[in-house]
C-alpha cells in the first residue's frame, strides 16, 4: 500500500491538547458522530507530543478488538467509526487489507507504522480551528439578536400601548427569541419589532396641542396665506424611513432581488444600489419612466423604490394582499403616498410579518 505516512506538522500556535478541544466544539460543523470524536481524542491521547511535529509519523496501531474493548463497542460499530472518519477525511487506514496491525517507536520517534494515521487531521487543525471560530462568533451574533429582540418587546411593552403589544405579538405569538435558531429570520424579528416601536413611539410622542385663552386665538381667513402655509408642510420623502436597505432587500422578489446583489457588487447593499435595482425591475414591470421620475421628485426616490418593491412582492402573493399587476398597484401606492396617507410604513410592516409567517415563500 503505496501512501504518505508523514506530515506537515501542526501550526505552531496549536497543541494537541487544543486540537482536542477543537474537534469537540467543531464536531456539528464537521458533521461527525460524537464516536468518531471521542475515536480522535483517543487517538491523540495516544501520540506523543513529537509525533505532531512536521515531518513525523503520527498514528497509532491497536486491533480493532483492543479498540472495541476500549470503547464498549463492537468491532463492527468500531469499523464504522473508522469508514466515518476517512470519509470525512480526518484519518489515512495505511495496513494492508486483512493484514494485522502494526507498529515501530524507535527512541521515542514512530519509524513505521501500519494502522490509523492522523496525517490528515494534523494537515486540517487550521481548518478545523476556523469552524470554531465561526461558530463562536455566529453564538455570539445569536446571543445578541436575542438581547436586541428581547430589550424591543419591553420597550415595546413599556410603551403600554395595546395595538403595539398586537403588532409585536403577531410577529413572535410565543415572545421567545431563544426558539429562534435561523439568523436571517432573528435579524427579520428584530427590524420588524423596530419598526412597530419607531411607529407606535412616534404616536406617543406626538406633542398635544395646548389649549389657550379665546382672546389670543384669530382666525385666519386670508386663502393665500393657508395656501402657503400647506406648501411648507414638511416633504414626505424627508420623513424619517423605518425601513432599512438590509431589510428592503430581504422584502424584495427574487428578480429584484437580484439586480440589487449586483448593484452592491457583493457586499451589503445601500440605498443607491436598492433605487437602482428598483428603477430597473419598474421597466421590467411596465412603469413608465416619466411617471418613475414624477414619483422620485414628489417622494423621494427611496420611498418610490419601496413603493415599488412592495407592489413587485404582493404580485406574486395568493392571499389577501395579492394584486394582479405590480405596475398599477405601485401607481396606486405611490399616489396614496404624495396624497399623504402614508400607506408604505403599514404595507411593508404587513409584508414583513407575512414573509416571516411563511418563512420568506410569500
Amino acid at each position: 500500500m503505496s501512501v504518505r505516512l508523514t506530515h506537515s506538522g501542526l501550526p505552531i500556535d496549536i497543541t494537541p491538547y487544543e486540537l482536542k478541544r477543537f474537534l469537540n466544539r467543531a464536531r456539528v460543523s464537521l458533521g461527525l458522530s460524537k464516536g468518531a470524536i471521542e475515536y480522535l481524542v483517543f487517538a491523540i491521547d495516544n501520540c506523543q507530543k513529537s509525533d505532531f511535529l512536521q515531518g513525523r509519523i503520527c498514528a497509532i496501531w491497536h486491533s480493532l478488538e483492543r479498540l472495541s474493548q476500549i470503547f464498549g463497542l463492537s468491532k463492527r460499530q468500531v469499523g464504522r467509526i473508522e469508514a466515518e472518519l476517512v470519509d470525512a477525511g480526518l484519518i489515512r487506514r495505511t495496513y494492508p487489507e486483512r493484514k494485522s496491525r502494526s507498529g515501530d517507536r524507535v527512541d521515542g520517534v514512530i519509524k513505521r507504522a501500519a494502522g490509523i494515521n492522523l496525517a490528515p487531521l494534523i494537515e486540517q487543525a487550521g481548518y478545523v480551528r476556523s469552524l470554531v471560530s465561526r461558530r463562536m462568533q455566529s453564538d455570539e451574533d445569536h446571543k445578541r439578536l436575542r438581547e436586541q429582540i428581547q430589550g424591543l418587546f419591553r420597550q415595546i411593552r413599556e410603551l403600554g400601548n395595546t395595538d403595539a403589544d398586537e403588532a409585536a405579538t403577531t410577529i413572535l405569538p410565543r415572545r421567545r427569541p431563544t426558539e429562534l435558531t435561523d439568523i436571517t429570520r432573528m435579524q427579520e424579528v428584530a427590524e420588524a419589532l423596530e419598526a412597530v416601536l419607531s411607529d407606535f413611539s412616534s404616536d406617543c410622542g406626538q406633542p398635544e396641542m395646548a389649549v389657550g385663552s379665546d382672546e389670543n386665538v384669530r382666525l385666519n381667513t386670508n386663502k393665500e396665506k393657508k395656501t402657503k402655509t400647506r406648501m411648507a408642510e414638511r416633504p414626505i420623502d424627508e420623513r424619517r424611513l423605518n425601513t432599512s436597505p438590509t431589510h428592503a432587500r430581504r422584502l424584495a422578489g427574487p428578480q429584484l432581488a437580484e439586480y440589487i446583489d449586483l448593484y452592491a457588487c457583493g457586499g451589503p447593499p445601500d440605498w443607491q444600489a436598492i433605487t437602482r435595482a428598483a428603477h430597473d425591475r419598474a421597466y421590467e414591470l411596465g412603469v413608465s419612466s416619466r411617471l418613475w421620475r414624477a414619483r422620485c421628485t414628489q417622494i423621494g426616490e427611496m420611498r418610490t423604490a419601496l413603493c415599488l418593491i412592495v407592489a413587485d412582492r404582493n404580485s406574486r402573493r395568493t392571499d389577501a394582499f395579492a394584486v394582479e399587476n405590480a405596475a398599477a398597484a405601485f401607481a396606486g401606492m405611490a399616489r396614496k403616498e404624495n396624497g399623504r396617507l402614508a400607506v408604505l410604513d403599514s404595507l411593508i410592516g404587513e409584508l414583513t410579518i407575512a414573509l416571516i409567517r411563511s418563512g420568506g415563500n410569500t
